[in-house]
């Protein structure tokens, strides 16, 4: 099963690199098939087709994603990763209103990879 199609989340992927490739400590790797973003060797990231999962989301930020934007946990055919939060994305512009949630699971990533 693919989690990632290539074609149909380019806009997505690009969109996403846009924000976070700037970032330091940042680094891309592929894991499930799909981009996953590092900070220092962290996981804070995975983009699927139609969505990111945050990894290292802070309590805080969790609940208002889960107010906020259609989500669930990350779902990796049977498994199911609870601490995960995945967030459905069906336009590039609404990583505008992520970055802040972003940045919190890539900085708690930060501060786990100390």
């Amino acid at each position: 099963m693919t989690y990632f199609d290539n074609e149909e989340g380019a806009a997505l992927k690009t969109a996403f690199e846009d924000v976070v490739l700037n970032w330091p400590g940042v680094t891309v790797k592929t894991m499930f098939g799909c981009p996953s973003y590092q900070a220092n060797g962290t996981i804070f990231a995975v983009l699927v087709t139609d969505g990111v999962a945050l990894t290292r989301l802070p309590g805080d930020h969790r609940e208002q994603v889960e107010r906020t934007f259609e989500s669930g946990p990350f779902q990796a055919g049977e498994q199911t990763v609870t601490k995960w939060v995945q967030i459905s994305i069906d336009d590039v512009v609404e990583i505008d209103s992520l970055v802040p949630h972003i940045k919190a699971s890539y900085e708690t990533a930060l501060e786990e990879s100390d």
